[in-house]
């Protein structure tokens, strides 16, 4: 967050509940807090979904792991579908919330800690099982989707026949480690559809190219967006400058209504007040929007 020069003269070891006061005292010295930085977060996510939407940079995924559930749900996986997850690690992690998220509901967790795959299990809501189980309660599954860091292969031919269990349907295989966890020999042999890491890396540097393409448009976007900003900016000073103005106006229609001309407004009827009164606040109105429109009509000539 900040380098040692950078902190107050106090311990580094100092718990983090007494660096909070420092850090706000120092973005606020900076002006990144308050009005200013609302703007700044709410033009920023304007911006950005202007990117978004305007642009093709997010229709070209360049992470693994969004390549892969892509290439699931291309195949048409039922949400249903049992998918063993083996391996507990970042990749899987972030594989199996992604699946989760987007529904998929029978998920299996394998990893050589059982500790570490009951732990991502009971996030998803799934079971948990040691990689020594995998023969037995690897079972009856439609998806795997694997990444370990072993340096041999997890599956081989013989504990895959063990899997199957007779079963002659068509599976999918993702393997996402590096070496391969998945023997691709087995591919030759069965019927799979094996998804390796190296397809996955083709296609992400295609993509990133792709993407690459985008980021004159997207700095176009952004150039343009702070030229806005900074209209807004200005239009916000003039706004803050002129804050105190109404409750100015209030208070002089107040003084001459109730001291300087009091005793004249007495002598008015219930008509004549009411009409007094009517006017009074249109004035007040006036007073207040005029300026202020003319105020930023300037400033925006000027910029």
């Amino acid at each position: 967050m900040f380098t040692r020069d950078q902190m107050p003269s106090c311990t580094l070891l100092t718990s983090l509940h007494r660096w909070i006061p420092w850090w706000w005292e120092r973005e606020r010295s900076l002006g990144l807090t308050g009005d200013l930085l609302r703007l700044v977060v709410r033009h920023s996510i304007v911006t950005a979904k202007k990117i978004y939407s305007g642009t093709d940079i997010a229709k070209h995924p360049v992470s693994v792991v969004s390549l892969a559930y892509r290439k699931l749900r291309e195949l048409n996986i039922d949400i249903g579908s049992r998918l063993l997850i083996i391996g507990a690690g970042q990749t899987n992690t972030a594989m199996a919330k992604y699946l989760k998220k987007h529904g998929f509901n029978n998920l299996v967790v394998f990893n050589r800690t059982l500790a570490n795959a009951q732990l991502l299990a009971e996030e998803l809501n799934g079971q948990a099982f040691s990689l020594a189980e995998l023969g037995d309660k690897g079972q009856g599954f439609e998806v795997i989707i694997t990444c370990t860091g072993a340096s041999d292969y997890i599956i081989t031919e013989e504990l895959y026949a063990q899997m199957l269990n007779g079963d002659t349907d068509r599976k999918l295989v993702i393997d996402l480690a590096v070496p391969a966890d998945f023997d691709p020999e087995i591919a030759q042999n069965s019927n799979i559809n094996l998804v390796a890491i190296n397809n996955l890396k083709d296609i992400a540097e295609s993509n990133l190219k792709q993407r690459k393409g985008e980021l004159v448009q997207c700095q176009a976007i952004i150039d343009n967006a702070l030229q806005e900003f900074k209209k807004i900016y200005k239009q916000r000073q003039v706004e803050l400058a002129m804050s105190e103005v109404p409750d100015k106006v209030k208070e002089i229609v107040n003084t001459a209504v109730n001291t300087v001309y009091a005793k004249d407004v007495e002598k008015l009827d219930t008509a004549a007040k009411e009409t007094l009164d009517k006017v009074l606040n249109y004035v007040e109105r006036k007073y207040i929007s005029v300026p202020m429109k003319i105020a930023k009509e300037v400033l925006l000539d000027k910029s």
